[in-house]
């Protein structure tokens, strides 16, 4: 009765097998051993592989996420602008007029206050619109030490005041800053419409 050999093929081994030789204990297990050495090599070569791909999928993943909230960032600052530019507008065409007419005695009873301590004792002129002379007479009444002549001035409004002293006149002039914040208010960009669409549709 006769048997079978078995034969197996040897692929760059360090020892070739013959054809029709039987494979040994030895042969087997060098076999053996190079089968899972090339798998396991080949089992690291696609975990590295996926680490490497994983590795770029987290990579893009965390590039888009701080994409979004860049944007979101200055979209946040956007409508932060837009909102305060909106109070301010509103506080400057609404708010402060009303309180020009209170603010403007504040300021010109400081400055008199103000050469008050400076020990001034010529004469001073005070020039106003005809409309508030009786405001500005109220107030001079308030100033000790100090001869204050009102001079109406037709081309002031009642915003408008000028301390004249020889030819040097201070000027507090209201409408003209607030006139100053308008222009510097239009000047800034606007925040309200919609930016970036093309950059981030």
């Amino acid at each position: 009765m006769s048997h079978a050999l078995l034969k197996l093929e040897c692929f760059d081994g360090d020892r070739a097998l013959e054809d029709g030789a039987p494979l040994t204990p030895q042969d087997a297990e060098m076999l053996r051993t190079r089968a899972f050495e090339e798998g396991y090599g080949a089992g690291w070569s696609d975990a590295l592989e996926q680490m490497r791909d994983e590795d770029a999928l987290r990579r893009a993943a965390a590039e888009e996420a701080l994409q979004a909230i860049s944007f979101s960032f200055h979209e946040a600052r956007d409508q932060l602008e837009s909102s305060f530019m909106a109070l301010a507008g509103e506080m400057i065409t609404v708010l402060l007029p009303d309180l020009l007419p209170e603010a403007l005695p504040r300021l010109l009873a400081r400055e008199l206050r103000a050469l008050g301590t400076r020990q001034f004792s010529g004469r001073l002129e005070l020039l106003c619109a005809p409309g508030a002379v009786d405001g500005m007479s109220e107030l001079v009444k308030t100033v000790n030490g100090m001869e204050i002549l009102l001079v109406e001035e037709p081309s002031f409004t009642e915003s408008q005041v000028a301390i004249r002293i020889d030819q040097n006149a201070r000027h507090i002039d209201l409408d003209g800053a607030m006139s100053a914040l308008r222009a510097g208010l239009s000047a800034l960009p606007d925040h309200s419409s919609p930016k970036k669409e093309a950059a981030h549709g």
